[in-house]
């Protein structure tokens, strides 16, 4: 078994807002994260694939495909993107800031 990983790195802007509260308390709650502008990061990815080697192509996955994948699924639609706005799954959806161990 081998083990395969790509990295992305993009930028994105976005904001935190809860339309079912007041403006004063999407401000108490989000705090620096509430403005209407948004705020924005830098993402790293790293997507893993593993799997057997193909005796044929000597490869576990074709990097140009797993590029064209990245490109398609990530970059696209939300390298320098509002994500509030240009990314459909984030127009009603409020994500909660994530700590990593």
């Amino acid at each position: 078994m081998v083990f395969l990983t790509r990295q992305a790195e993009f930028a994105a802007s976005h904001f935190y807002h809860n339309p079912a509260l007041s403006p004063e308390e999407n401000r108490r709650i989000f705090g620096k994260c509430n403005p209407s502008n948004g705020h924005g990061h830098n993402y790293i990815l790293q997507v893993t694939v593993c799997g057997e080697v193909d005796p044929v192509t000597g490869m576990v996955l074709d990097l140009k495909e797993l590029k064209e994948i990245l490109e398609r699924e990530v970059m696209d639609p939300m390298d320098h993107r509002f994500l509030n706005h240009e990314v459909p799954v984030f127009a009603t959806t409020i994500r909660p800031p994530r700590t990593w161990p």
